[in-house]
């Protein structure tokens, strides 16, 4: 009984961790579809507090301990099979932890031995043996209720545009004093080897009352934005913008930090980060970068 206490109060305590470098981040996870929209962030981040909560609560044991235990091993076997796919098609960095996100891999790894800690560490099941509608009715009140809040708050998140107060991202961008964004701030460039060329496309945001302009560029690596510049962006409204960039180095992931400058009330860089792989000049692009 101690050690299922100790390990569900761990994982309580890493899903509350997760959600909150989450929140202070907010970054996309790895660009994965519907995943990578801020109202998808928020519901995870939500989904991940109340789990870590209740975890924590019903590490007592007894029935209480069966729901919160049967969540978390769903939600670690979807986190695993996540964090799978991002590895098998090559991307860098999971958004799992917000600005610190690891390889895919690692946090694969990391999803496989949470639930092998809770399968070793699982609750008393005896009572779910005899009487299972039982154990099941013990935990569906709270089970209900902390879903059923992570499912107002994305439907009251979708509602947000229509209710007039702008799009998810700006409501964070205000909150955190953003007057411009950059999307995506960890930018997956296709692999490719030395010399060749990649393009990337970002989206710049003006979430101020007058229009900005953007000067050009200031990066660390061989970048060349493709547009005339300069580029003005009109109040409350968001561009396009693509880079190019030339890819150089030893094989192997590579990670470049690379900003825009733009007018607004003076000028200020606003930077994002750029990843990928560059591959030896014999290897494949099709297998060494995986379908995507």
């Amino acid at each position: 009984m101690g050690t299922s206490r100790w390990i569900m109060r761990s994982v309580g305590s890493l899903l509350l961790a997760a959600a909150a470098l989450k929140a202070w981040g907010l970054e996309p996870m790895a660009r994965l579809g519907v995943l990578s929209t801020a109202e998808a962030q928020l519901t995870i981040i939500a989904l991940e507090l109340f789990l870590g909560l209740w975890l924590w609560i019903g590490a007592g044991g007894g029935a209480k301990a069966l729901g919160p235990w049967l969540l978390a091993v769903l939600t670690f076997t979807v986190f695993a099979c996540v964090t799978f796919y991002l590895g098998w098609v090559g991307q860098s960095s999971c958004g799992c932890l917000g600005r610190y996100s690891p390889n895919p891999w690692y946090a694969f790894g990391l999803d496989v031995i949470v639930l092998a800690a809770l399968l070793v560490g699982r609750p008393d099941l005896t009572a779910l043996r005899t009487s299972p509608r039982a154990s099941l009715a013990a935990n569906a009140y709270p089970g209900a209720c902390g879903l059923g809040s992570v499912t107002l708050l994305t439907l009251l998140l979708a509602l947000l545009p229509t209710l007039g107060y702008g799009p998810v991202e700006q409501i964070i961008a205000n909150l955190r004093g953003q007057r411009v964004t950059i999307q995506p701030s960890l930018a997956q460039v296709e692999p490719g080897a030395p010399g060749q060329q990649r393009e990337i496309t970002v989206e710049i945001a003006n979430w101020t009352d007058a229009p900005i302009r953007l000067i050009g560029g200031a990066t660390d690596c061989s970048c060349t934005v493709l547009h005339d510049l300069p580029i003005t962006i009109a109040p409350n409204e968001t561009r396009s913008v693509a880079v190019r960039i030339a890819l150089s180095g030893q094989p192997g992931i590579f990670t470049r930090k690379a900003a825009f400058l733009v007018d607004d009330q003076g000028f200020k860089e606003i930077g994002f980060t750029m990843t990928g792989r560059i591959l030896k000049n014999s290897q494949p692009r099709d297998i060494a970068g995986g379908a995507r």
